[in-house]
């Protein structure tokens, strides 16, 4: 078999093959003889129909089939004689199958060829996540909200951070928001007596602070102007005018954490509340920081590697990315109508986001090959598993899938490059950070 491959630029090569006579016969009879044991033809019994029978009846098929097996044969034969890792053949061409030489040609993508720098001398460093007495009270004030109680101010103006009982309506260019955008949320259309929580997050930007100030019983105009990349596509852009009327100041006050409170909440102490706050803090602070290693590992080395990526595989990834991106809008509500009007803004993210991912992957695999680092047994089980309680879906029907796609390899490169992922976050140095009393 002669072979030839020209590489291309962007991880693309063309390879040609003769296959003489000989070799091309050969193939066919081996899968004619294939076809015999289970081929089913009239006035014979199944497996029993004679090989030049067989042969004539399922000539295009087997014809078909040789050429696949041949052209298997010649990428593996350039692969090795090359030094080649091919990912893929596509776009394959090829002469008659008969008694001549069987020409081909197929398009091949390769591997990207690139030298990683050694392991051990990834300069990278990352803060250590700490817990601080601030973070364990933020999390215990959030357990304690559903003993706060909201007294009534009378002594002063409204301020952040208070509670505003208001009347209100909204208006775009005089008629209702409600009749302008009924899908807009219920809250940003008015109503009597609704609690509006006094920060820069609630409502409309400028809402708030339009209010800051007001005394009970104050009528105000509150004008606002939309943010272009709101929610609603609607209102984009538009001034909404609030006539607003202020019913009441109130104050959210938390009880303080006391053995009695603690009880009631818990069922145990004020110490033993904390203490435990504490330790499930610092486990996550572990895992943050555990995260934070592999992200700056893999960051520093596709920033630092240079190397093409083939495209065919960017623009793969990239659709799979656009696909989460747009179920994940979907789930927050947004319309197909303001989907599409941001589909290149979409695209253009998820494109940026695929050529990072399948750059990391073939580091990830070289780094994989070079350490030596394979998946056992016990762990693509157990990949697996997490996979089918992820997709709510029993595990022995998942790896019937997975066999039937040809999909575990890909399985198993996943569970080889997640390993060697946290090969490379061990070399990653954490700078200790003092955690405040």
């Amino acid at each position: 078999m002669q072979i030839n491959v020209e590489k291309q630029p962007n991880c693309l090569a063309t390879l040609r093959a003769t296959i003489p006579p000989a070799r091309v016969k050969a193939a066919m009879e081996s899968l004619a003889g294939q076809y015999q044991k289970s081929a089913k033809l009239p006035g014979f019994r199944p497996g029993k129909a004679p090989l030049a029978v067989v042969a004539r009846k399922y000539k295009d098929a087997i014809a078909e089939e040789a050429v696949q097996s041949l052209l298997r044969d010649a990428v593996n034969q350039a692969a090795k004689e090359n030094d080649l890792t091919v990912i893929n053949a596509f776009d394959l061409q090829h002469g008659e199958v008969g008694d001549n030489d069987l020409d081909l040609s197929v398009q091949l993508t390769l591997e990207p060829d690139f030298k990683l720098p050694a392991a051990d001398n990834i300069d990278v460093e990352v803060l250590e996540e700490v817990v601080t007495d601030e973070h364990v009270s933020g999390n215990i004030n959030m357990l304690l909200e559903r003993m706060a109680e909201f007294t009534d101010i009378k002594d002063r103006a409204l301020q952040m951070g208070d509670y505003a009982v208001l009347d209100y309506d909204a208006t775009v260019e005089g008629k209702p928001l409600a009749e302008v955008c009924p899908e807009a949320p219920s809250t940003m259309k008015g109503g009597e007596g609704l609690w509006v929580v006094m920060n820069e997050e609630s409502m409309w930007p400028g809402f708030c602070a339009g209010l800051a100030g007001a005394k009970e019983g104050e009528e105000r105009e509150v004008t606002v102007d939309v943010p272009e990349n709101f929610g609603v596509a609607a209102l984009r852009g538009k001034k909404i005018a609030h006539k607003t009327k202020l019913k009441g100041i109130k104050a959210k006050n938390l009880p303080e954490l006391t053995d009695e409170v603690a009880q009631k909440i818990a069922g145990r102490n004020a110490d033993e509340l904390r203490t435990t706050f504490r330790e499930r803090l610092e486990a996550a602070a572990v895992e943050q920081t555990e995260r934070k290693k592999r992200a700056a590992a893999v960051e520093h080395l596709v920033k630092t590697v240079e190397f093409e990526v083939p495209a065919s595989m960017v623009m793969g990834e990239a659709r799979r990315v656009v696909k989460e991106i747009v179920e994940a809008e979907q789930m927050r509500g947004l319309s197909d109508e303001d989907l599409l009007s941001k589909k290149d803004e979409i695209f253009q993210h998820a494109q940026m986001g695929a050529q990072f991912r399948v750059k990391a992957d073939f580091i990830l695999t070289r780094l994989a090959r070079e350490q030596k680092i394979e998946a056992s047994r016990e762990e693509l089980v157990e990949h697996i598993a997490r996979m089918a309680q992820r997709l709510n879906m029993p595990m022995d029907k998942l790896v019937k899938q997975l066999v039937k796609r040809e999909a575990l390899g890909s399985v198993e490169g996943e569970v080889v490059r997640d390993k060697a992922l946290d090969f490379l976050a061990s070399k990653v140095k954490v700078k200790k950070a003092e955690a405040t009393a």
